[in-house]
This record gives structure tokens, C-alpha cells and sequence, in this order.
């Protein structure tokens, strides 16, 4: 499986997770920019612990930057729904760093697109 694939397959499983999955994969120095909110690793697990999370995810346009061997920037369009009718569609950019032969994630960022709330 190639990088953008891997590190996609991260973002899945982070939207879709729980805290644990960001306590896992994010770094301990991250920090996470949502609409309203920038976060650090503690506090974006225990918002995800209280969210209800997405029912269904959709990745769109993945682009993946490589400036140095040990850091990847991945962005696309996401579009999330939840039950019964929450949806929110935004352009995110993850920056991940490989340092240590495990890919984590240093960076997130949200830039809502339209009129969506999530």
C-alpha cells in the first residue's frame, strides 16, 4: 500500500474512531484546528469521546505533498453525515511526520466549505 493510501486509511479510522484513535495517532505535540477551536492531543480525544461521530465519511480529491522524506501533507474534501440529517463538508490538510518509522499526525485543520455544520 502506498503512503497516501496509508495515511488516508488514518484518516478514516479517525473519523470514524474514537478518542482512542487520536490518542494513538496523533503525536504529542499535535494540534488540531476545528471551526471555533484549536485543540492539542488531550483535548481533541476527549471532544471525539463525546462526539457521536459519523455515520458515513466520504474522501475526496486526495493530494499528497512530500518536502522532506519524514513529512507528508495530505488534503482532500470531506463529507460526513450523521443521523438523521447532519452534514458537514470541509477541506482538511493533515501533516503527519514519519520520524521514528511511525507515521504520526502533527497537524489537522478543518476549512469549512458552503454552508455546512457539523
Amino acid at each position: 500500500m502506498d503512503l497516501q493510501e496509508t495515511l488516508l486509511g488514518y484518516e478514516r479510522e479517525l473519523s470514524r474512531g474514537d478518542g482512542d484513535a487520536y490518542r494513538r495517532l496523533l503525536a504529542d505535540d499535535a494540534v488540531v484546528i476545528v471551526p471555533g477551536a484549536t485543540l492539542d492531543k488531550p483535548s481533541t480525544a476527549a471532544a471525539i469521546d463525546d462526539s457521536p461521530g459519523w455515520d458515513s465519511v466520504e474522501m475526496h480529491e486526495p493530494q499528497l505533498l512530500r518536502p522532506t522524506e519524514d513529512v507528508a501533507i495530505l488534503t482532500y474534501r470531506f463529507a460526513g453525515q450523521r443521523r438523521p440529517d447532519a452534514s458537514y463538508e470541509a477541506q482538511l490538510t493533515s501533516v503527519y511526520t514519519g520520524a521514528g518509522g511511525q507515521w504520526r499526525l502533527v497537524l489537522h485543520q478543518h476549512t469549512p466549505l458552503g454552508d455546512s455544520g457539523g
